[in-house]
């Protein structure tokens, strides 16, 4: 059984179909309302862009997007080890 929700979004137009995991429509909502766009609204940028982000389709150029789009706002680690604000993520152990 697949971990990925099938949504339908309005493409140009037309009716398409994505199949992505949660955490990523998640994202996708998350971004399209801090960026004051609808889902559709944003959907169709991210069509326009399936090329230049080297996607083969919407759905792969989605998940290419949400993670660029938190990967901006978080704050990179220097080579001396502190960052002010950085929080390393805890990974649990086993």
């Amino acid at each position: 059984m697949s971990s990925k929700k099938l949504r339908n979004v309005y493409v140009a137009g037309k009716r398409t179909s994505m199949r992505l995991e949660a955490a990523f429509w998640e994202g996708l909502e998350e971004i399209a309302q801090r960026e004051s766009l609808t889902l559709g609204e944003l959907c169709n940028r991210l069509a326009e862009r399936v090329d230049a982000v080297d996607a083969s389709n919407l759905s792969s150029a989605v998940r290419v997007y949400v993670l660029d789009y938190f990967r901006a706002g978080t704050p990179k680690r220097p080579d001396n080890g502190y960052t002010p604000g950085y929080t390393p993520l805890a990974i649990a152990a086993e």
